[in-house]
């Protein structure tokens, strides 16, 4: 069988490199595209998969803008599939893989779980064969014949505990030991979602991050170049492959990127998530496990929220295989739905 990828985000990365390494281990070929982004070429390249880069994000927001990258991500997609002749197209939330494989007459699997990408649902739901989503997906959509739900986070699909195993050896990279220090992470606001968002201000982040280094070593990650010298002397610098190994050790996270905050809840890790938007797997852990799970983008409240993680201590380990003991394994579930038995 081939199969075409089609990768977006870093994340998307990670959601695919287990599902690819089996399958590929089973005779299976794939062709797997990518936005040009540094980070996602760089992973990648490090899991040893080989890919075609096509355009970047633009930089300008905007429907219109928006729409034109989507029309050149069909473009690309269209282009590769004259010379690769898929059985089928997959990603996450791909409206360029759904539109192509409707135009060849192919199969496309989708995998969403973010309720307001609604631009990208409304443009794949007509064409794709199959959109899977997680179990604390809050929408359905369409009429609901092609969704299917799965009971499992989507970022078990790497962290899951037969895929992963954690690493110490970036902790002796930053001199740092299990749980003395937290990592925060900004975002760039410059997804076509983000549009209605209105962040938590630039001293609020600032104050955070001073408050936390008056106990715990900080790490900061940022999606976007600041002219800022306050972040100089909290600036990670790791390769991205290493990043998940850190958010298992943490004491905790601050992150406006729901992928991460999620991401550290899988590892068992308490986080604050500093962003308006609401997704249904932040709702659904905040809601479940209201002690270490927190949103708000209210200044004091993001302030105390902090001082209660500095003073908690939670046991990740017992946390993740508890989490484990009630989902299911996502990537053998997805294996299953592309190549069910004979």
């Amino acid at each position: 069988m081939k199969i075409l990828i089609d990768i977006n985000h870093p994340a998307h990365v990670h959601y695919f490199k287990n599902f690819i390494k089996i399958m590929e281990a089973h005779g299976h070929k794939f062709f797997v595209i990518n936005r040009d982004s540094p980070m996602i070429n760089q992973l990648l390249d490090y899991y040893g998969i080989e890919h075609t880069i096509r355009n970047k994000r633009p930089e300008k927001k905007g429907t219109i803008a928006s729409l034109m990258n989507i029309l050149r991500m069909i473009g690309w997609v269209a282009k590769k599939s004259f010379s690769f002749h898929p059985d089928i197209y997959m990603g996450f939330a791909s409206s360029a893989c759904a539109v192509t494989s409707f135009l060849f007459r192919k199969p496309c699997v989708l995998i969403d779980d973010t309720e307001h990408n609604v631009m990208n649902q409304k443009l794949y739901l007509p064409f794709c064969s199959k959109v899977l989503t997680p179990f604390y997906f809050q929408k359905q959509l369409g009429d609901g014949t092609k969704q299917v739900r799965f009971n499992a986070y989507v970022e078990q699909l790497y962290l899951h505990s037969k895929y992963y195993k954690k690493n110490p050896a970036v902790l002796d990279e930053l001199g740092v030991k299990p749980g003395e220090y937290v990592i925060v992470r900004y975002i760039a606001y410059d997804a076509h979602h983000d549009l209605v968002a209105h962040p938590i201000s630039d001293d609020v982040k600032k104050k955070i991050v001073s408050e936390i280094a008056k106990h715990y070593r900080v790490f900061v990650s940022l999606e976007k170049n600041v002219n800022d010298h306050f972040y100089d002397d909290y600036l990670l610098k790791i390769s991205p492959e290493k990043m998940h190994d850190l958010e298992a050790y943490a004491k905790f996270m601050v992150a406006e990127g729901a992928t991460m905050a999620s991401e550290s809840f899988i590892h068992g890790v308490p986080y604050l998530y500093l962003n308006p938007l609401h997704c249904g797997y932040i709702d659904y852990q905040c809601e479940h496990y209201p002690d270490r799970a927190f949103q708000t983008t209210d200044k004091e409240q993001a302030l105390q929220i902090v001082q209660r993680l500095l003073l908690t201590d939670c046991d990740s380990d017992h946390e993740k295989k508890n989490i484990e003991s009630q989902t299911i394994d996502p990537t053998a579930y997805l294996i299953s739905v592309i190549e069910p038995p004979l």
